[in-house]
């Protein structure tokens, strides 16, 4: 995983390739490139796929090819979590935390996740202390106090539905529209 200039990492970029780019992607150059980058590479590997799969092996090919191409995937850390709805244990990418975080970070109208981060903190299996890096930006008519509490918010009512916790610390950078930090701070919920 390649942290961009920005800040985002080029896992983010990766997550969404086909989607519309949100508000950083479409000022930040970095982002951008490394989108088109992806692009680019998708679109040569679509292309390869379509012309030169020979008729005599095509699945032994494709397999090669794929093969590849999950090599070159980012791997995704998996935590042993306890289900919120059932209390079953089983096995959760971080990724898939990720999309769920972005997912309630995506109706707010006073701030935009940049970045984010997860990962467990605690030895114990099923994990319950989690530690969630976000980079965000908050809009001109929103105040820093604001974003905080705001943020806590959002990364409970993300994970809260997918696994049992019992702390959550979240690593806050707020940034300007430009990206410029503004404030750190560290936060901690308790459930």
């Amino acid at each position: 995983m390649k942290t961009l200039a920005c800040g985002r990492t080029t896992e983010d970029v990766l997550l969404n390739p086909d989607e519309p780019a949100d508000l950083h992607e479409l000022q930040c150059r970095w982002c951008h490139a490394e989108r088109q980058r992806l692009k680019d590479q998708n679109g040569f590997i679509t292309q390869l796929l379509q012309t030169s799969t020979p008729e005599h092996e095509p699945d032994a090919f494709s397999q090669g090819i794929l093969g590849k191409i999950a090599s070159f995937a980012p791997r995704q850390r998996t935590w042993d979590v306890q289900e919120a709805g059932t209390g079953k244990k089983r096995r959760l990418s971080s990724l898939d935390l990720i999309k769920a975080i972005r997912k309630v970070f995506a109706d707010s109208t006073e701030s935009q996740l940049n970045y984010t981060e997860i990962k467990a903190t605690d030895a114990k299996i099923p994990h319950l202390q989690w530690k969630v890096q976000c980079h965000v930006s908050m809009a001109e008519d929103s105040s820093v106090s604001t974003i905080e509490q705001q943020v806590l918010g959002f990364v409970r009512d993300a994970i809260s539905p997918l696994i049992l916790w019992n702390e959550i610390v979240v690593d806050l950078v707020v940034e300007d529209l430009h990206g410029q930090a503004i404030e750190s701070v560290t936060l901690r919920e308790e459930n």
